[in-house]
């Protein structure tokens, strides 16, 4: 090796041995691995080759590959920030489901179900408001005694329509006082439930705005900062 010659300018100059640390140190070149050393004693055709092969192999990802770029990253931040702060859809109260722990008797939901219909369902039945009022308190009619020779057929027909009437009416008003009592039962339970998930709000909610005032006596209110 050291009696090739490369040709340089048009002119001809030999290879010559060099202290490595005294010509980094000349070059204000900081101390290099030691493949730079060895680098450096190679031919000039032999080290481009090596710079051309390790360009190639450092070649830019083909299309498929995906690359990495920060501003994307903090626009994607940013956008899932902007949606954390965004203000929620109001919710329907009537879909939202109360975890209450309410097994009733299955002999009172028969009995308080629409013979040959669906079983009573208390966590979904509701009222109207005609339902819910005090009923006042009615009085019997005074009974009239009917003298045995006036008991016609007749009066046996409108007898049995009475007593039909009669028996629907106090059997309508059984079923519904035995749904509102069912109704009225499992309604005081997810009272409880409630009042306990409210409570436990309360006390997140409390904790929340200790943080805020927090940040807020350091930094000023929240409404003036962007």
């Amino acid at each position: 090796i050291w009696d090739k010659t490369i040709p340089y300018d048009g002119e001809s100059f030999h290879l010559e041995y060099m202290d490595l640390d005294e010509f980094l140190l000349e070059n204000g070149i900081p101390a290099s691995p030691t493949h730079l050393a060895q680098n450096l004693l190679l031919p000039v055709a032999e080290l481009e080759g090596k710079e051309s092969a390790s360009s190639s192999t450092a070649s830019p990802p083909s299309s498929s590959t995906a690359v990495f770029q920060p501003s994307e990253t903090v626009s994607s931040t940013e956008s899932s920030l902007e949606k954390e702060r965004e203000t929620p859809s109001p919710i329907d109260p009537n879909c939202v489901e109360v975890d209450v722990n309410f097994n009733p008797d299955p002999a009172d939901l028969v009995l308080s179900s629409v013979p040959g219909g669906e079983l009573f369902n208390p966590r979904k039945h509701k009222f109207a408001e005609e339902d819910l009022k005090p009923q006042p308190m009615i009085k019997k009619a005074k009974k009239v005694f009917v003298p045995d020779e006036q008991k016609d057929e007749k009066y046996w027909t409108r007898r049995k329509k009475n007593n039909v009437a009669a028996k629907r009416s106090r059997d309508a008003r059984r079923l519904k006082e035995n749904q509102i009592t069912i109704r009225a039962a499992f309604l005081e339970k997810e009272n409880t439930a409630l009042r306990t998930e409210v409570a436990e709000l309360r006390k997140e909610v409390g904790k929340r705005k200790t943080i805020v005032s927090k940040y807020e006596t350091k930094y000023g209110p929240l409404s003036s900062r962007n």
